[in-house]
């Protein structure tokens, strides 16, 4: 049952059970009122009739004799006063023989007295007539007899029939006015509810934009909230589901390239060397060639497994003199820097870095030589670095061929590079800026990179201060 159905339903079912109850106990609560009012009455008749016959009774003579007769003309004479045609009265001598009786209505009140002479009551009901029945004891010096009076109090039973008719008519009609209320408060209250239902089938059919509106502060605003918290951050999953999901299809594809242009090459010159007769110069410059694409797919292997050892290995990180890490930078970076007779200059200032020595050495190695790819023949790549805050500041600056503003969000990709030939030419694989990232990631460092065309590229780099045992462990978790 759909909640708009159980809402409806149950809050009908409390409103109308209280309505009726209440109107049940309002209807007794008065016709009970007017039956204590009515016993009242009766017994206060009685007790005037019971006073006047007891006086009557002390007026006759001591040797009287027809003392029934008298009280049975006593009592004539009183109802005729009363001139009360709705009120019949009987009464009984001590021997509870009727000496007085103006109707043929048959009570058992007598039978319930058991002695009791302050006054009793009940209701009976004779053929279809209602009638209050009283009796009360006189005790005169010379009889005891009883006293019974019927009153005819149809009219009260008829006064609970009219209410009750009223009360059936006011139900109906509160009954429609409480269901057309309860159904539009229902629609209003479920409307969010379905309208977040609506969102979710929209959301699960792949429309991820969908997102509820928030409105109010009470708890469905807030379910909505939760929901467009939830939207957003699966719509985030998703998009880098599908942005990892893209990497990998280009790096498959990059890595199958860049495998098959030099394993092309190497099969095709090694299948001349074996079946053709060659002169030596032409035999020398192809297994010339197939050194360098052989030399190439080693660096590419190198690069691939440098990358996956960085995700499996166990870093353990110290403190690292910033001068003796440049100089291990100047070592490693020099013998390719002289082939192009390119400059490196290093300007850094004394300090201590937080970090593993061998992923820093490739890192800046790397930036150095892409530096170096970039820049022409005595070209000039500057090495600068000082403390900054609560950390160090590096900086790579080359005065190359640089890059569009456009292509550098891209350069972290693997295996994408900018002039593809360019980069073969020079030795590259296209995955060293890739390398680079996972190193300053690991380092829980910051880097930018400026470029412009024709004017060069600067890397900058800032290592936060942190402890030791802290990053170990964070790696650690990470790893």
């Amino acid at each position: 049952m759909k909640l708009f159905w159980k809402l409806f339903i149950t809050m009908m079912c409390v409103i109308i059970s209280f309505f009726m109850i209440s109107c049940n106990i309002l209807v007794h609560t008065a016709f009970q009122t007017m039956l204590d009012r009515e016993a009242d009455r009766g017994i206060e008749e009685i007790k005037i009739f019971q006073y006047a016959l007891l006086a009557s009774l002390e007026g006759l003579p001591k040797d009287y004799q027809a003392t029934d007769k008298a009280v049975a003309e006593i009592t004539k004479s009183f109802q005729q006063s009363l001139n009360n045609a709705q009120s019949t009265i009987v009464i009984y001598n001590s021997q509870n023989k009727i000496i007085y009786c103006n109707s043929n209505l048959e009570s058992d009140l007598i039978s319930k007295a058991n002695g009791n002479t302050s006054g009793i009551w009940q209701i009976a009901k004779h053929g279809k007539h209602y009638y209050m029945e009283s009796l009360c004891r006189a005790n005169s010096s010379k009889e005891r007899y009883t006293l019974e009076m019927h009153r005819k109090i149809d009219h009260i039973y008829q006064d609970r029939d009219l209410l009750y008719e009223r009360y059936h008519l006011t139900l109906i009609l509160v009954s429609i006015g409480i269901t057309v209320i309860l159904l539009l408060f229902s629609i209003h209250f479920t409307r969010p509810v379905r309208k977040l239902s609506q969102v979710t089938r929209s959301f699960a059919q792949g429309n991820y934009k969908s997102r509820m509106r928030e409105r109010g502060h009470d708890e469905v605003a807030l379910l909505s909230q939760d929901f467009n918290q939830m939207a957003g951050q699966i719509e985030e999953n998703i998009a880098e589901l599908k942005e990892n999901a893209r990497r990998k299809e280009e790096f498959t594809e990059a890595f199958s390239h860049e495998l098959k242009t030099p394993l092309t090459s190497i099969i095709g010159y090694a299948d001349m060397l074996r079946s053709r007769n060659m002169p030596a110069e032409e035999i020398i410059s192809s297994a010339d060639y197939i050194f360098h694409q052989g030399k190439r797919l080693e660096r590419l292997a190198m690069k691939m497994m440098e990358i996956i050892y960085i995700d499996r290995q166990s870093i353990q990180f110290q403190k690292i003199d910033i001068q003796l890490l440049i100089d291990k930078i100047k070592a490693m970076t020099e013998p390719l820097l002289k082939k192009k007779s390119i400059q490196l200059e290093c300007q850094a200032e004394s300090g201590l870095l937080h970090g593993d020595l061998d992923l820093l050495l490739s890192l800046f190695s790397n930036l150095i030589d892409n530096a170096r790819k970039a820049c022409s023949e005595h070209g000039n790549i500057l090495l600068s670095g000082h403390p900054s805050g609560k950390g160090y500041f590096f900086s790579i600056k080359d005065d190359g061929r640089g890059m569009p503003e456009e292509e550098i969000h891209k350069i972290t990709e693997p295996f994408y590079m900018i002039d593809k030939s360019r980069a073969r030419k020079e030795g590259g694989a296209g995955i060293g800026m890739t390398l680079c990232q996972k190193i300053i990631s690991l380092h829980q460092a910051e880097w930018t990179i400026e470029s412009q065309p024709e004017k060069g590229t600067e890397v900058k780099i800032i290592f936060q201060e942190y402890h030791q045992e802290r990053k170990a462990s964070d790696h650690e978790s990470n790893a």
